[in-house]
């Protein structure tokens, strides 16, 4: 499996320390942050009448800032505490919410709350899963990545 081939244990992949891991983290995580909270802010304002080619233009940032930012997350070495769950982020995580972007094509209404409803639900697990890799980092705890 590639993932856990790139995400291996300290020991084995020579991983950065974690102060050096921890600036690493949130210069990867900042321009994947930005992007999904500008994105939660535009589907607050959808409507019933908010056509699916809005919805998708909207969200193409964020499936490029998701994109980068799991290439980014497996390109380097983690301490070994942070591995299991940056491995969860981005097999799981990043995963769901690319799936939940890649599903606005096929919504019969942006506005109807089902897309808000279960992008919300995806963004919490995120969120607490990044809780603990910024936890074990020495990082302060944030409501996105």
């Amino acid at each position: 499996m590639i993932i856990a081939t790139l995400l291996m244990p300290s020991s084995m992949s020579g991983a950065i320390n974690t102060r050096a891991a921890s600036q690493q983290y949130l210069e990867d995580v900042a321009p994947a942050n930005t992007a999904l909270e500008s994105f939660t802010s535009e589907i607050h304002a959808w409507t019933n009448s908010t056509p699916d080619a809005e919805g998708e233009r909207q969200a193409a940032s964020v499936l490029s800032a998701l994109g980068t930012l799991r290439k980014k997350l497996l390109s380097q070495s983690w301490p070994q505490s942070v591995n299991g769950g940056l491995e969860f982020i981005v097999r799981e995580d990043i995963s769901s919410l690319q799936e939940d972007l890649n599903s606005i094509d096929g919504n019969s209404s942006l506005g109807n709350g089902a897309f808000l409803l279960t992008w919300s639900a995806d963004s919490a697990t995120l969120a607490s899963h990044a809780f603990y890799v910024r936890r074990d980092l020495g990082l302060p705890s944030s409501r996105a990545l």
